[in-house]
């Protein structure tokens, strides 16, 4: 993607309560880099070791000795040994490697993260068109994604990505993928072929056959497998792009959602520690009672030409009236999170049991967090204390 295709995406995200998915659109072009890197990584193993069979072959000539045979004929007779052979270490952070280790390795990196681009893609779905919907991020995959949108329900919302899914997930390409993907990386190796022809015979680069499902998978030439699986993951990625954004601009399952909160307030006194007190509140809208039951939160915000997103990490956020004191009731996090950089919108559920100002005698018992200045959430510090209130005017 472009720059300018990039920022343009990034605004409909937002525009469309679904920036979440963006992480993932920039992670499957990671996975695809990846994938030619180990491609060109391969073919460049190969040249290597091509170039030193030519030398080795020039320069063995030396090696010759001249001999006569029985019937007076005059020949030349060379001996290959283990000492004298080509040697086809190759260097990687200064410590020389087995090339058929990289070789090896690499291969099975290349449809690993093939497959992975193409799970990276079922995230985008998941985040970015079922959204509310969505599954737990780390049970979703391709093959989680087929079975859903072939579903009743998801199929009449989004028959074109239905139709992707079920193309992909069909083809014959993506089947040999997956097969010898899952053949590497949990049962066993396949019999791969890389050697080096001397005087006189061919290199060979090949894919060995293997035998999974009932399935037989014939063996493939090196280079041609990889150009027709690059060529397949390319395409497969142009044309998802194409049916996501047709289908996420009917907001189907983006309901309640918002990207930030009203504020925090936060108070601390010298001498009067146990009425410290920190929450974060958004304002009513109408009624505390017609506000819905549920609301999905992701902090994000536009600078200039820069966006920033981040978790929503309160576990309570109450719902003021008239002034950030004024407490009508509060939500409530229904999902824990941690330390970690991936983004999602927290679902917090309306607590209709405890309302009115007693939520905010709840907020004094939890413990009390103070925040400084940030581009997320404007915060609101009373204190007789000239330090904190310094400290936490300053950006974080």
């Amino acid at each position: 993607m472009s720059e300018m295709v990039d920022s343009t995406l990034k605004k409909e995200l937002i525009a469309h309560n679904i920036y979440s998915a963006w992480q993932f659109i920039e992670y499957t072009e990671k996975n695809i880099a990846t994938v030619q890197y180990c491609s060109d990584t391969i073919k460049n193993i190969i040249d290597k070791m091509t170039t030193k069979t030519v030398r080795w072959q020039q320069n063995i000539s030396s090696d010759f000795v001249d001999e006569v045979t029985e019937d007076g004929k005059n020949v030349k007779h060379l001996s290959v040994t283990t000492e004298n052979a080509p040697t086809y270490e190759v260097r990687v952070a200064g410590e020389k490697i087995d090339p058929w280790f990289l070789f090896d390795k690499l291969l099975r990196d290349f449809f690993q993260y093939t497959m992975n681009t193409f799970d990276s893609m079922s995230q985008i779905i998941n985040a970015g068109i079922l959204a509310n919907k969505g599954k737990k991020v780390d049970s979703v995959d391709i093959q989680i994604m087929v079975r859903c949108f072939n579903q009743q329900t998801y199929s009449a919302a989004f028959p074109k990505m239905q139709s992707w899914l079920n193309k992909i997930s069909q083809s014959t390409e993506f089947k040999y993928i997956e097969a010898i993907n899952n053949r590497t990386k949990h049962t066993g190796d396949i019999a791969n072929k890389l050697s080096m022809g001397i005087l006189g015979s061919s290199n060979r680069a090949e894919i060995g056959p293997f035998f999974r499902k009932d399935i037989q998978h014939g063996k493939n030439e090196l280079s041609d497998q990889l150009l027709a699986t690059l060529d397949f993951l390319n395409d497969s990625w142009d044309e998802f792009q194409n049916v996501f954004k047709e289908e996420f601009v009917r907001d189907v399952y983006v309901q309640n959602r918002r990207h930030g909160i009203s504020g925090v307030r936060q108070q601390k006194l010298k001498n009067e520690p146990d009425k410290d007190l920190s929450y974060a509140y958004i304002e009513v809208n109408g009624s505390f009672d017609t506000m819905p039951d549920e609301l999905y939160i992701l902090l994000v915000t536009e600078r200039e030409d820069d966006i920033y997103a981040h978790e929503c990490p309160f576990n309570t956020i109450l719902v003021t009236g008239s002034s950030n004191i004024d407490v009508l009731g509060r939500y409530k996090a229904e999902d824990v999170i941690g330390d970690d950089c991936l983004l999602h919108y927290r679902k917090y559920r309306k607590d209709t049991e405890i309302i009115g100002g007693i939520c905010m005698f709840y907020e004094q018992q939890e413990k009390t967090v103070f925040y400084h200045a940030n581009p997320y959430f404007n915060v609101e510090s009373i204190s007789d204390d000239n330090e904190f209130l310094t400290r936490t005017s300053m950006p974080f």
